[in-house]
C-alpha cells in the first residue's frame, strides 16, 4: 500500500510518502506558517522525487490535531479536495499517538505538544490507554503534575524541548530525545495504514483542544 502522509498540526509542516511501513521520502516545508502557500508544491515535490503520481496513492492519511487552529483546517481542507478528486480514501491520525507510538513500552507517558505562550495540550497514557480527557495547561502546571507521580514518567512531545530545563528537577521522569518530539508525517503514513478501517473523507474534522483554552482564557 502506498500512503501519502500530511502533517500541518504545527507551525511547520511536512509530507510523506510511505510504502506499508517503509518510508520513501519525507520532506518538511522550510517555512514556518506557511501552510498554505508550501503543502501543495511539496506533495508534488515528494510525489516527484519518488516517480510517482497520485494517482498511485492508495490511501491519504492526515494529523487531525490537537495542534495549530489554522494549520489543521489548511491541511485538512488541502487533503480532502485532493482525496474527492482523485477518489483516494483519506484517515485521520491521532496527534497523541504520533508521539505515544514512539515510545515502545507500556510506561506511563505524559504526551506534551506544544500550543503557544507557554500553554500545552497534554495527555497521559498506561500503555495505550488514556487516563483522562486532554487538557491544556501551563508550563509550570505540566511540571508541577510531573513530578508530583513520583513514579517513573517518559515525557515525549514537541513541547519538550522548552520544557527540558524545568523537567530536569523532576527525579523520576525521563524526556525524550529531541528527535523524536519532532512532527513525523512519516509516522501520521504508517500509524494512518495501521488504523484505516473506512474512508473518512466526509467526516473527519480537527480534533481541538481549544475549548478548554478558551476558558482558561476568559479566567485570566
Amino acid at each position: 500500500m502506498i500512503i501519502l502522509g500530511i502533517d500541518t498540526s504545527a507551525a511547520g509542516g511536512g509530507v510523506a510518502l510511505c510504502k506499508d511501513n517503509e518510508t520513501l521520502m519525507e520532506l518538511m516545508m522550510e517555512s514556518p506558517l506557511q501552510h498554505a502557500e508550501e503543502l501543495l508544491p511539496l506533495i508534488d515535490e515528494v510525489l516527484n522525487r519518488c516517480e510517482m503520481k497520485i494517482s498511485d496513492v492508495d490511501l491519504v492519511s492526515v494529523n487531525s490535531g490537537p495542534g495549530s487552529f489554522t494549520g489543521l483546517r489548511i491541511g485538512l481542507a488541502t487533503v480532502k479536495g485532493i482525496c474527492q478528486a482523485a477518489r483516494i480514501p483519506l484517515v485521520g491520525v491521532d496527534g497523541w499517538m504520533m508521539f505515544r507510538q514512539r515510545e515502545a513500552s507500556g510506561a506511563r507517558v505524559c504526551v506534551v505538544i506544544e500550543n503557544r505562550r507557554d500553554l500545552y495540550y497534554v495527555q497521559w497514557y498506561v500503555g495505550d490507554r488514556p487516563l483522562h480527557e486532554a487538557a491544556v495547561v501551563s508550563g509550570d502546571e505540566v511540571v508541577q503534575k510531573i513530578c508530583a507521580e513520583r513514579r517513573p514518567v517518559y515525557v515525549i512531545g514537541s513541547g519538550v524541548p522548552a520544557l527540558r530545563q524545568r523537567l530536569a528537577r523532576c527525579g523520576l521522569a525521563e524526556c525524550a530525545p529531541d528527535e523524536l518530539n519532532q512532527q513525523s508525517p512519516a509516522w501520521i503514513a504508517i500509524l494512518g495504514a495501521r488504523s484505516f478501517s473506512q474512508d473518512q473523507l466526509y467526516e473527519l474534522e480537527p480534533a481541538y483542544v481549544e475549548p478548554v483554552l478558551a476558558r482558561m482564557n476568559k479566567k485570566s
